[in-house]
C-alpha cells in the first residue's frame, strides 16, 4: 500500500495535480483504466486490484481497455482520478482545512468546499479531494474498506466524480429510466421508492432499459436527453420472491451492506439496454399501504421541487445555475406524474403505455450506444 504524501509544512493543501504527482504508484504497482462516459473520458489510476475492479464494475458499460500499466493513452482524459490504499489514515495526512464549509452531511460520508476544491471524507476510513478547475482528484482509501466494492464505487469515488461529470456538462439524476416508442420515462426517486421493481415489470412488457437507479442529464438543441447508466440492478429479497424469472440469473453479486442482490440485467433481457433517449414522462413514485395504486397529476412546480432532491450534488456553487436551468427544461419537457404504488401495481403499469404515447408527440427516436 502507500504511504501518503498530503499537505506542504504550513498545512495547506498542495494542488491536486501535485497530490497526484506525489503518491503515483510505481509502474509496476500501477493499474489504470480509462471510460468513456457519454463522451466524457475518465482515467482512473490505483494501486490497489479492489479499487481498479469495484470502479470498473461501477463503469463497466463505458470501459474503453483492460487496464494498460503504462499510463500513456493517445486521448487526454476529461477527468483523471488517482485513488491509492493506505495502512493509515489519520489528521496529519487526509483532513479538511480548518473553516471549509459543509456542502453535504450523509451520516458517513461528508462532503465539503473551498474554493476550486472539494473534499469527501468517509470517517476515519476515506478522504478524497478534487479541484473541479483541472476535473482531477485524489484520495487514499483506508485497507479495510477493500472487502467492500460498494464503498469503495459509490461512497469513496462516485461522489466527487458525479461533479466532475456535471462540470463537462454530463449531469447525475437519481433514476430509472425506460425506453419505449421513441420516448424516455424517467422515474425519479430515493431507495426503497419501487424503482426497480417498476423497471423489472417494464421491461418485461418490452421497454428498453436506461438505467435501474440512475441515469445522466444532458443539455442538447433537441432538449434535455437522458443518458444511459447501466450498472448492476439491485433487488431485496422480496424482489427476488416477486419475480420468478429472476431465478434464471446464474450470476448474483450479494451486498450484505444493503442487504440487496445484484445482477447485469442483460443476464435477464438481452439487448434491453439503450443509450439515451428524450424524456416527455416522468412518474414519481412512492410505495404505501393501500391495495389501489393511484397515478396522480402532478404541477409543475412540485415536480421541479422533488427533481431538485434527487439532482445529485445540487448546490454545488460552480453548477447550481446550469443545473437548476437543466432541471426546470426537464420539467417543462416531460409530462409529470406522482405514482402511489399499491398491491395491484400491474394494473396501473397499463397505463404507462398511454400516458408515454401522449406524451411523446413528436420526440426524436431513442439512439444506442
Amino acid at each position: 500500500m502507500s504511504s501518503v504524501t498530503n499537505f506542504n509544512q504550513t498545512g495547506d493543501p498542495v494542488s491536486v495535480s501535485a497530490l497526484m504527482l506525489k503518491n503515483r504508484p510505481a509502474p509496476g504497482r500501477l493499474i489504470v483504466n480509462t471510460f468513456d462516459v457519454h463522451g466524457v473520458r475518465t482515467r482512473l489510476l490505483s494501486d490497489s486490484p479492489a479499487i481498479a475492479g469495484a470502479v470498473s464494475q461501477l463503469l463497466g458499460a463505458f470501459r474503453l481497455d483492460d487496464g494498460d500499466k503504462s499510463g500513456t493513452h493517445d486521448t487526454a482524459p476529461d477527468i483523471e482520478v488517482l485513488l491509492s490504499a493506505v495502512d493509515v489514515l489519520d489528521d496529519e495526512t487526509a483532513f479538511v482545512p480548518a473553516g471549509t464549509p459543509m456542502m453535504y452531511d450523509w451520516d458517513v460520508v461528508k462532503i465539503y468546499y473551498r474554493g476550486k476544491l472539494r473534499y469527501l471524507q468517509m470517517g476515519p476510513q476515506a478522504w478524497v479531494c478534487a479541484d473541479i478547475s483541472e476535473r482531477k482528484a485524489a484520495g487514499f482509501v483506508l485497507g479495510s474498506v477493500l472487502e467492500s466494492g460498494w464503498l469503495i464505487a459509490h461512497q469513496v469515488f462516485f461522489p466527487l466524480w458525479g461533479q466532475l461529470l456535471k462540470e463537462c456538462g454530463v449531469y447525475p439524476f437519481h433514476a430509472a429510466g425506460l425506453a419505449r416508442n421513441g420516448g424516455a420515462l424517467l422515474l425519479p426517486g430515493r431507495s426503497g421508492s419501487g424503482k426497480s421493481t417498476l423497471t423489472l415489470r417494464l421491461l418485461k412488457e418490452g421497454y428498453r432499459m436506461l438505467g435501474d437507479d440512475m441515469v445522466f442529464l444532458r443539455q442538447t438543441e433537441g432538449g434535455v436527453e437522458a443518458l444511459s447508466f447501466p450498472e448492476e440492478i439491485n433487488v431485496t429479497d422480496e424482489t427476488l420472491n416477486m419475480f420468478p424469472d429472476l431465478a434464471k440469473v446464474k450470476n448474483f453479486t450479494e451486498n450484505k451492506l444493503r442487504q440487496k442482490s445484484s445482477f447485469a440485467i442483460e443476464e435477464l433481457f438481452p439487448g434491453c439496454v439503450t443509450g439515451s433517449a428524450l424524456p416527455t414522462l416522468m412518474i414519481f413514485p412512492e410505495i404505501v399501504d393501500a391495495g389501489r395504486t393511484e397515478i396522480l397529476l402532478m404541477g409543475k412546480t412540485e415536480a421541479l421541487a422533488f427533481c431538485m432532491r434527487f439532482g445529485l450534488f445540487f448546490i454545488d456553487p460552480s453548477t447550481t445555475v446550469k443545473h437548476f436551468e437543466l432541471l426546470s427544461e426537464l420539467v417543462r419537457q416531460a409530462e409529470c406524474r406522482r405514482m402511489r404504488s399499491g398491491r395491484d401495481q400491474d394494473q396501473s403499469l397499463r397505463s404507462f403505455e398511454a400516458l408515454l404515447k401522449q406524451s411523446q408527440h413528436g420526440v426524436p427516436g431513442e439512439r444506442k450506444e
